[in-house]
């Protein structure tokens, strides 16, 4: 896969399939499955590259919170913004709170099928690993400008806003499973 920064692809993504299966009939490009007793679906899931690795790249993901965007119950607005299309406007849904980061433009490559709905929000917060070797398509660009003075610097503003364990709060953000030194 070997993706440049500004790049743009979709992937298809498999994820455990969470508590309210009903949220899942109303997405679309979902399948959902059953294996050994678990239930998991897969989506089509577009990122953004936003580094480069030897054999991997980070990249975070585009999502629409099953078309509700920042104003689905658990999504933290703080950590987003908008993704839109080159030529559209950007704009947030009737009752979505206002989103931490100014919007990106995505200019899209030259086929008629590829789109960016409007409820195309970018989680800055959610940092994912693609290995070169995934099949992916990619599907734009984002604008330099963009890339330059909106991601690149929403990125460090989430990873510098996470608890890293130098803070007293930090068992609080431990997973019941886990070992507490």
């Amino acid at each position: 896969m070997a993706a440049n920064t500004l790049n743009v692809f979709k992937i298809l993504w498999p994820e455990p399939a969470g508590v309210n299966l009903n949220e899942l009939s109303g997405e679309i490009e979902r399948d959902l499955v059953q294996d050994s007793g678990h239930l998991f679906y897969s989506s089509i899931r577009r990122f953004i590259v936003i580094g480069n690795d030897e054999g991997n790249c980070t990249c975070v993901p585009i999502l629409t919170y099953l078309k509700r965007g920042c104003s689905k119950a658990g999504v933290k607005p703080r950590q987003h913004g908008i993704a839109y299309h080159a030529g559209n406007q950007p704009q947030l849904l009737e009752g979505e709170p206002q989103l931490g980061f100014e919007p990106i433009q995505i200019e899209m490559l030259d086929s008629p099928h590829e789109t960016l709905v409007m409820e195309s929000r970018v989680n800055y917060s959610k940092l994912m690993t693609i290995e070169h070797n995934y099949k992916v398509f990619f599907i734009g660009r984002v604008a330099h400008k963009d890339f330059k003075d909106i991601v690149i610097p929403a990125v460090d503003a989430c990873w510098n806003a996470k608890n890293r364990g130098t803070t007293s709060d930090h068992h609080r953000h431990i997973s019941r499973g886990s070992v507490e030194r």
